[in-house]
Protein backbone atom coordinates (compact mmCIF):
# COMPACT_ATOMS: atom_id res chain seq x y z
CA UNK A 1 0.00 0.00 0.00
CA UNK A 2 2.66 2.35 0.84
CA UNK A 3 6.53 2.61 -0.91
CA UNK A 4 9.48 2.78 1.39
CA UNK A 5 10.09 5.55 3.54
CA UNK A 6 12.72 7.58 4.47
CA UNK A 7 13.52 6.44 8.22
CA UNK A 8 15.67 3.39 9.25
CA UNK A 9 15.16 0.21 6.95
CA UNK A 10 12.92 2.14 4.90
CA UNK A 11 10.00 2.54 7.45
CA UNK A 12 7.36 5.55 7.45
CA UNK A 13 8.34 7.73 9.49
CA UNK A 14 5.01 10.54 8.80
CA UNK A 15 2.85 8.96 6.48
CA UNK A 16 0.67 11.89 5.90
CA UNK A 17 1.55 11.74 2.35
CA UNK A 18 0.98 8.19 1.85
CA UNK A 19 -1.90 8.98 3.53
CA UNK A 20 -3.48 11.49 0.90
CA UNK A 21 -2.45 9.43 -2.21
CA UNK A 22 -4.77 6.96 -1.15
CA UNK A 23 -7.41 9.25 -0.30
CA UNK A 24 -7.17 10.83 -3.16
CA UNK A 25 -6.97 7.83 -5.52
CA UNK A 26 -10.21 6.06 -3.55
CA UNK A 27 -12.09 9.02 -2.43
CA UNK A 28 -11.78 7.63 1.41
CA UNK A 29 -10.73 9.45 4.04
CA UNK A 30 -9.09 7.45 6.53
CA UNK A 31 -6.85 8.00 9.51
CA UNK A 32 -4.24 6.13 11.18
CA UNK A 33 -6.46 5.11 13.83
CA UNK A 34 -8.97 4.26 11.63
CA UNK A 35 -6.47 1.68 10.21
CA UNK A 36 -5.36 0.60 13.37
CA UNK A 37 -9.32 0.11 14.83
CA UNK A 38 -10.07 -2.04 11.53
CA UNK A 39 -6.86 -4.36 12.33
CA UNK A 40 -8.13 -5.39 15.60
CA UNK A 41 -11.54 -6.22 15.09
CA UNK A 42 -10.79 -8.40 12.13
CA UNK A 43 -8.22 -10.20 14.23
CA UNK A 44 -10.56 -9.84 17.03
CA UNK A 45 -13.32 -11.44 15.13
CA UNK A 46 -10.97 -14.15 13.71
CA UNK A 47 -10.79 -15.62 17.58
CA UNK A 48 -6.59 -14.46 17.89
CA UNK A 49 -5.87 -14.27 21.90
CA UNK A 50 -6.06 -11.19 23.63
CA UNK A 51 -2.29 -11.22 24.41
CA UNK A 52 -1.08 -12.10 20.63
CA UNK A 53 -3.61 -8.99 19.87
CA UNK A 54 -1.90 -6.98 22.23
CA UNK A 55 1.61 -7.88 20.97
CA UNK A 56 0.48 -7.47 17.48
CA UNK A 57 -1.06 -3.65 18.06
CA UNK A 58 2.42 -3.09 20.51
CA UNK A 59 0.72 -2.31 23.14
CA UNK A 60 2.43 -2.61 26.42
CA UNK A 61 1.14 -5.16 28.95
CA UNK A 62 3.32 -3.46 31.80
CA UNK A 63 -0.02 -3.43 34.02
CA UNK A 64 -1.27 -7.34 33.49
CA UNK A 65 0.61 -9.56 36.04
CA UNK A 66 -0.05 -12.54 34.08
CA UNK A 67 1.63 -10.78 31.02
CA UNK A 68 4.82 -9.80 32.63
CA UNK A 69 5.58 -13.79 33.06
CA UNK A 70 4.87 -14.38 29.13
CA UNK A 71 7.97 -14.53 26.72
CA UNK A 72 6.61 -13.87 23.56
CA UNK A 73 8.44 -14.93 20.06
CA UNK A 74 7.92 -12.82 17.46
CA UNK A 75 7.79 -15.99 15.08
CA UNK A 76 4.37 -16.88 17.54
CA UNK A 77 2.90 -13.76 16.03
CA UNK A 78 3.71 -14.44 12.23
CA UNK A 79 0.07 -17.05 12.00
CA UNK A 80 -2.27 -14.45 13.71
CA UNK A 81 -0.56 -11.69 11.36
CA UNK A 82 -0.96 -13.90 8.24
CA UNK A 83 -4.91 -14.42 8.92
CA UNK A 84 -5.37 -11.14 9.35
CA UNK A 85 -3.86 -10.75 6.02
CA UNK A 86 -6.21 -13.40 4.30
CA UNK A 87 -8.60 -12.16 5.43
CA UNK A 88 -7.85 -8.57 4.18
CA UNK A 89 -6.86 -10.00 0.69
CA UNK A 90 -9.77 -12.07 1.14
CA UNK A 91 -12.21 -9.36 1.37
CA UNK A 92 -10.13 -7.23 -1.42
CA UNK A 93 -10.81 -10.46 -4.15
CA UNK A 94 -7.45 -10.88 -3.79
CA UNK A 95 -6.45 -14.90 -3.47
CA UNK A 96 -4.79 -15.99 -0.53
CA UNK A 97 -1.33 -15.05 0.28
CA UNK A 98 1.56 -17.05 -1.01
CA UNK A 99 3.16 -19.33 1.52
CA UNK A 100 6.43 -18.01 3.24
CA UNK A 101 9.15 -20.56 3.84
CA UNK A 102 12.36 -19.83 6.21
CA UNK A 103 15.53 -19.05 3.76
CA UNK A 104 18.30 -21.13 5.08
CA UNK A 105 21.37 -18.76 4.91
CA UNK A 106 24.43 -20.46 2.99
CA UNK A 107 27.37 -20.48 4.60
CA UNK A 108 30.42 -18.79 2.41
CA UNK A 109 33.59 -21.01 3.05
Amino acid sequence: MFSPGPGAAGHIIEPRKQMAHVTKNSGVHFTIHDLRRTFITIAESLDIPAYALKRLMNHKMSNDVTAGYIIVDVERLRKPMQLVTDYVLKCMGVSKSADVIDIQPTKIA
